[in-house]
C-alpha cells in the first residue's frame, strides 16, 4: 500500500512511505510518536553516573522525515518514531521487521537518510547506539541475528560498506568501529543496512544515533604494578610492573623447568671443534644435546644413552617483517662462560644455551623490533613418533602443544618443547601437533604483532627443550604459590546457583540441600545476582534495584553463610559495558588495528591495567558491603592472555601477553586476600594461573572432551592440583554432553558415575551434581566425594600407575602401551596411605588383587565377598582403614559405600544393601552426633531401613525423632529395636532422623 505524506505545521508529523522490493510487499515509515506507547526509562547505571551525551552525534533518529525504507528478498519492515526505549531522553527509531521464513533468503533492509551525511575530513571512527533483541549465547531460533552494515559513498568511486556487528545483545549497546585505512576522502554516509531477519514473526530493534569522529588518543596514566618476581632479559621492558613490592609469582628463577625424578646428576658443557655438547649424566642414564652454531636454531640434536633421538628444532627460525629469516651462517661472536654459550649472529639475533637437569634452556633474543615470528619448526629424524595430548595443558581450540613419544634404539623416550610464559615478550604463542614417518611437530611458536603505533616489541624468549625416558620429566612446572585459601576448599564441594534470578527461591533451594546434610559446600553466584535484565554485570557495587537492591543482596549472602557454607558473589574485570557507571572509552582494550576488542555480548574487553586498578578499588567495597567469604572471579582464566592483549601503544607492556597474564594473576591473588576465603575462576587456561586463584572450573574450552581423551591426569595432579582446588570436570553436563544420549534414564547413572570418577582421577573437589538429575544423585555426589577429596586435596601423588591387565606399570610404560586411551584403569596413591583405584574401561570389570589385600583393613565394614569395579567404578581407601569407599559391584548389583569418622553412606540404588552399619534399599547416611546419638538421612527410597550400632553407640534405641526438609519435627517413626539393630518405618516427608541409644534422660541433639 502507498502512503502520501500528510502536511502539518508541526515538525513531527505522519510521513509514511512505501518502497517495495517485490510486488505486494509494502514497507512503512511512521515519523510521529504514538501517544499510547509506554515510555521507556534510561539505563539506571547511566542515571547513577549522571551520564550525559559526550559529543553531538552526526545523526539522530529522533526525526524521521525524509528517510526512506527499502526491503529486499522477502523482508518486510516499518520504521517508527518511539519513546518505548530511552537512552538520552529523546525519541529513538524503532525498526520492526520480518522475513518469509527461508533462512537462506538473505533478506535485507536499507534505511536511507534524506540527504547523504558528510563525514569530518579527519574522521577515523564511527559509533552507533543500538538496542538489540537477542543474547548470542541463547541463540534463539525464532530470532536469528541481523547484521548491521554502514554504507558510504566517495565523491567518485564505488560504494563502500563497513560491517559493524551482528545483533547479539539485548538493551542498549554502543557499537564502535574504526574506519578502514585507505578509504578515499571525503566520504558521505548514505545508509544503514540490516541483513538477516528471515523469521516470519515480527521483531524489533531500536536506534538512537550515529557519530563519525576522530578519536583523540590522549596519554593514559596507570599506577605502577608490583615487580615481576624474576630478572628479565637485559633490555627487556617490565611493562607496568615497575612499582613497589614484588608479585608472589613465579616462585623461582628457573620458572617452568620440569620436575626431576632421576636422583643425583651432573651437567656440563663441552666444546667439540665447531660444535658444542650439553650433557646430563645421572643414575637413570645420559642425555646429550649437540649444537652447531652455524646452523642456528636448526643446529640442535639430541640423544639419550648414546642413541640419537632426533633434531628437535629442524626448520626453526626467526621471521622478520621484511621477509628475512634466521639466524644462520657464521656467528659474529661466540662465548662459553659459566656453563652458558652465547652466540651472536648478523641481523641482531643472540642465542644463549645452557643445560639444567635434562633440559636444554635456550634463550632467543632479537632486539631490532622487526621480528614477527619465532617458529619452533619440527622434530626431525625421529623413529616411530607419536604426539601425546596433555589434558589441561591447552592453548584452546585448534592445535595443542604436545609431548613426543619416540624410539631411541630399543628404548622409548619423551621430548617436549615449552615456551617460558613468565619471561615471554611475545604477543601470541601458537601450537602445532602432528606426526609423519620420521618427523613430528609438538609446538608451534610465538608471534609478535604490531602495537597501534605500528611498532613491534623486541623478541625475548626462553625455551625449555627436554628429552627423558620418563614422561613426568618433560612436563613444565607451574611455579606459582599455593592458593591463599585453597586449604579451606579441599573438603568442600561446589554448588552453583547459576544466578540467582530470585533470592528467595534460591534460599529455599539451599535450605533443602542443607536438610540432606550437605554442609560442606561452597556456593558462588553468577552474574544474574547483580542485574535485573541485560544491564552490566561487572564493575558493580550496587545491587539490582528490582531484586531489592543492596539490602536484599546482603541478606541473601548472610543467609547462605548461615547455612555453614562459603558464599561468594560474582565479579569479573574483563567485560566492560558502555552503560556501566564507570564507563570510559579509554578503558577498552584495543586490537593491533586500533579497533575496540569486543567481549561477552554487549561488552568490550577492559584494559588489563584498568582491570587491576578497578579490582583494587571495588573488591574491598563489595566485601565490606555484602560480606561474602568467597568469590567467583569469572572469565580471567577462561580467556588466553594472548587473546586479551591490549595493543594500545599508550599502555605499558602493550602488545605482550605477559602484561595481561601478570595483571590477571594479580587480580586473582588480590581477590583471595580481600574476601578472606577461597575464590574461583572459570578455567581452561587455569594451568597458567594455578594457585593464583584458589580453584577453577575444571573445564577446557578446547573442543577435546575429556570423556573421550586418554585418562591422563599426570600434569594436573603434579602442577595444578597441588596449588588449587579445581571443581568437578566443569559442571555435570560440561563433561557428560560428550556422551551419546547420556540423559536417557538407562544411561544417566553410568554417565554421572564417569563424571565422578574423573573428578577423583584428576584430584578435584566435587561439583555437586544438579538436583535436576535427581536428589539421590546430588547426595551421592556429595557423600561419595567429600571425605575422599578431603584426604587428597592439594597433596602431590606419591605414585601414579596403570593396570596393564596383569600388573601396575609406570606412567611412561603405560603411554608406550597406550593404556590411558585403551584400558583406562588408573591407580593413584597419596601421602597418608590414600589409594584410589579407578576403572574407566568402557566394558571390562576390574579386580586388581591389591584392592582385596588393602581392604582387609576394612573388616567389619563393607561385607562384600569379592570386590569388583565395573566400568565407571572405583575404590578409595586409606591403608589404616580410617576411610573406605567403594562404588562397585555386590554380585550383579551396583552399590555405593563410604565409611569414615564423619559419616557412613550406603546406597543400593534401588535394591536392598546391607553393611555392618546399616541396611537400606537406597541412599542412607549415618552420622555420629554424640556418644549415644546418631543422625540418619534418607537421600532416596521409601521403604524401611535398619540402623545397627556404628560409631561405638551401644544398647537399645530409646528415642527417635523425624524431621522434614523445613527442619520441623514430624510424627514419631514406628520402631522395632533388638538392642543391636533398630528398624524404622519411614515417616512421610521425613528426610532426617535423630536416634538416641542407652540413656532415656539425655536430650536429643537437633543439628
Amino acid at each position: 500500500m502507498n502512503h502520501r505524506p500528510i502536511t502539518s505545521p508541526r515538525a513531527v508529523h505522519w510521513a509514511c512511505l512505501a518502497v517495495c522490493a517485490q510486488a505486494g510487499v509494502a514497507q512503512t515509515l511512521i515519523a510521529r510518536l504514538d501517544p499510547a506507547e509506554p515510555l521507556g526509562t534510561r539505563p539506571y547505571e547511566m542515571v547513577w553516573a549522571n551520564r550525559t551525551e559526550p559529543a553531538p552525534p552526526s545523526l539522530r533518529f529522533d526525526q524521521l522525515e525524509g528517510w526512506t525504507l527499502q526491503a529486499e528478498a522477502g523482508a518486510e519492515a516499518s520504521l517508527e518514531l518511539s519513546r518505548a526505549q530511552n537512552l538520552w531522553d529523546r525519541p529513538v527509531a524503532k525498526l520492526r521487521y520480518r522475513g518469509a521464513g527461508q533462512a537462506n533468503a538473505q533478506p535485507r533492509i536499507v534505511l536511507t537518510p534524506p540527504q547523504p551525511i558528510g563525514l569530518p575530513a579527519d574522521a577515523d571512527s564511527v559509533e552507533l547506539w543500538a538496542y538489540g533483541n537477542r543474547w548470542d549465547w541463547e541463540n534463539p531460533p525464532d530470532t536469528p541475528p541481523v547484521g548491521l552494515v554502514l554504507r558510504f559513498q566517495a565523491a567518485s568511486g564505488p560504494l563502500h560498506e563497513l560491517p559493524l556487528d551482528r545483533v547479539r545483545w539485548k538493551e542498549w549497546w554502543l557499537v564502535h568501529k574504526r574506519l578502514p585505512a585507505g578509504w578515499p576522502a571525503p566520504l558521505r554516509f548514505t545508509g544503514l543496512e540490516i541483513g538477516g531477519g528471515w523469521q516470519t514473526d515480527w521483531r524489533e530493534i531500536y536506534f538512537d544515533s550515529v557519530r563519525f569522529y576522530r578519536e583523540e588518543l590522549a596519554p593514559l596514566d596507570f599506577a605502577p604494578r608490583p615487580q615481576r618476581n624474576l630478572t628479565l632479559f637485559e633490555g627487556q621492558s617490565p611493562g607496568a610492573n615497575t612499582g613497589p613490592g614484588t608479585l608472589p609469582f613465579p616462585t623461582r628463577a628457573e620458572t617452568i623447568l620440569p620436575m626431576h625424578f632421576g636422583g643425583p646428576y651432573t651437567n656440563w658443557v663441552a666444546a667439540l671443534n665447531s660444535s658444542f655438547a650439553f650433557h646430563y649424566r645421572g643414575e637413570d642414564g645420559e642425555v646429550t644435546y649437540g649444537f652447531s652454531p652455524r646452523q642456528g636454531l636448526a643446529g640442535l640434536s639430541a640423544s639419550c644413552n648414546g642413541v640419537t633421538v632426533g633434531r628437535p628444532l629442524d626448520g626453526a627460525q626467526i621471521r622478520l617483517a621484511d621477509g628475512a629469516v634466521g639466524p644462520t651462517g657464521e656467528p659474529e661472536a661466540l662465548d662459553l662462560a659459566g656453563g652458558v654459550l652465547r652466540v651472536r649472529y648478523p641481523g641482531g639475533t643472540l642465542l644463549q644455551l645452557r643445560i639444567w637437569q635434562k633440559s636444554l634452556v635456550l634463550d632467543v633474543i632479537n632486539t631490532t623490533g622487526q621480528a614477527t615470528d619465532l617458529n619452533f619448526g619440527q622434530v626431525l629424524a625421529v623413529v616411530e613418533p607419536r604426539a601425546i595430548f596433555v589434558p589441561y595443558l591447552t592453548y584452546g581450540g585448534g592445535a595443542q602443544p604436545a609431548v613426543l613419544l619416540s624410539r631411541a634404539g630399543t628404548n622409548r623416550v619423551f621430548t617436549s618443547l615449552w615456551l617460558d610464559w613468565y619471561r615471554s615478550n611475545g604477543s601470541e604463542p601458537y601450537a602445532a601437533e602432528g606426526t609423519a614417518t620420521n618427523a613430528a611437530r609438538i609446538n608451534g611458536g610465538v608471534r609478535y604483532h604490531p602495537r597501534t603505533d605500528g611498532r613491534r616489541n623486541p623478541l625475548f624468549e626462553r625455551l625449555f627443550l627436554t628429552v627423558s625416558p620418563r614422561f613426568e620429566e618433560v612436563l613444565p612446572t607451574v611455579p606459582n604459590p599455593v592458593g591463599l585459601h585453597a586449604h579451606q576448599a579441599v573438603d568442600r564441594l561446589w554448588q552453583e546457583s547459576w544466578g540467582p534470578d530470585d533470592y528467595e527461591k534460591q534460599m529455599r533451594r539451599s535450605r533443602m540441600l542443607r536438610a540432606y546434610g550437605l554442609e560442606m559446600l561452597i556456593q558462588c553466584n553468577h552474574e544474574i545476582a547483580w542485574r535485573d535484565g541485560g544491564e552490566s554485570f561487572t564493575l558493580r557495587t550496587r545491587a539490582a534495584p528490582n531484586k531489592g537492591g543492596d539490602a536484599a543482596l546482603a541478606e541473601y549472602v548472610a543467609h547462605q553463610r548461615g547455612l555453614g557454607w562459603f558464599a561468594g558473589l560474582y565479579s569479573n574485570y574483563t567485560d566492560y559495558a558502555p552503560v556501566n557507571e564507570f564507563w570510559t572509552p579509554d578503558g577498552v582494550q584495543r586490537a593491533a588495528d586500533g579497533n575496540w576488542r569486543t567481549a561477552w555480548p554487549r561488552c568490550y574487553a577492559l584494559k588489563p591495567l584498568k582491570a587491576v586498578e578497578f579490582d583494587a578499588r571495588l573488591a574491598p567495597q563489595i566485601q565490606a558491603q555484602y560480606k561474602p567469604n568467597s568469590a567467583y572471579t569469572d572469565v580471567h582464566t577462561a580467556v588466553a592472555p594472548w587473546s586479551y592483549i591490549d595493543y594500545d601503544a599508550r599502555v605499558p607492556g602493550a602488545g605482550t601477553f605477559a602484561q595481561t597474564f601478570y595483571a590477571y594473576g594479580e587480580i586473582l591473588r588480590h581477590d583471595s586476600q580481600v574476601y578472606g576465603g577461597p575464590i574461583f575462576s572459570e578455567g581452561t587456561y587455569h594451568w597458567l594461573y594455578a594457585g593464583l586463584a584458589d580453584g577453577n572450573y575444571a573445564l577446557a574450552y578446547n573442543r577435546r572432551p575429556l570423556a573421550h581423551e586418554p585418562l591422563l591426569p599426570v600434569f594436573d595432579l603434579y602442577q595444578i592440583h597441588t596449588r588449587e582446588c579445581d571443581i568437578g570436570m566443569g559442571w555435570t553436563a560440561n563433561f557428560c554432553d560428550a556422551l551419546p544420549d547420556w540423559r536417557k534414564p538407562e544411561n544417566l547413572d553410568r554417565a554421572i558415575d564417569r563424571f565422578l570418577l574423573h573428578t577423583l582421577a584428576y584430584g578435584h573437589i566435587g561439583w555437586l551434581v544438579e538436583e535436576a538429575h535427581g536428589i539421590e544423585r546430588t547426595c551421592r555426589s556429595y557423600y561419595m566425594l567429600q571425605q575422599v577429596q578431603a584426604r587428597y586435596g592439594l597433596k602431590p601423588p606419591t605414585r601414579i600407575a596403570y593396570w596393564d591387565g596383569t600388573n601396575l606399570v609406570s606412567v611412561s610404560e603405560a603411554l608406550v602401551q597406550d593404556l590411558p586411551r585403551n584400558r583406562r584403569q588408573l591407580f593413584v596413591e597419596y601421602p597418608g596411605g590414600l589409594q584410589l583405584w579407578l576403572n574407566d574401561h568402557p566394558t571390562e570389570n576390574w579386580q586388581p588383587p591389591v584392592v582385596q589385600a588393602g581392604l582387609r583393613l576394612a573388616d567389619g565394614g563393607l561385607q562384600i565377598p569379592e570386590w569388583s569395579l565395573p566400568p565407571a567404578g572405583w575404590a578409595a581407601f586409606t591403608t589404616d582403614g580410617e576411610l573406605v569407599s567403594y562404588s562397585g559391584l555386590n554380585g550383579a548389583q551396583r552399590v555405593d559405600y563410604l565409611r569414615s569418622p564423619a559419616y557412613t553412606y550406603l546406597d543400593g540404588r534401588g535394591q536392598p544393601f546391607a553393611t555392618a552399619e546399616a541396611a537400606a534399599e537406597s541412599g542412607l547416611v549415618i552420622r555420629p552426633l554424640a556418644p549415644d546419638q546418631l543422625e540418619a538421612i534418607r537421600t532416596s527410597g521409601r521403604g524401611p531401613f535398619t540402623i545397627r550400632r556404628p560409631y561405638d553407640v551401644r544398647g537399645a534405641c530409646v528415642a527417635v525423632e523425624a524431621y522434614g526438609v523445613d527442619g520441623k519435627a514430624l510424627s514419631t517413626p514406628v520402631m522395632q529395636d533388638t538392642g543391636e539393630t533398630t528398624r524404622l518405618e519411614p515417616v512421610e516427608a521425613a528426610v532426617r532422623y535423630v536416634l538416641r541409644f542407652g540413656s532415656a534422660s539425655a536430650p536429643l541433639l537437633k543439628p
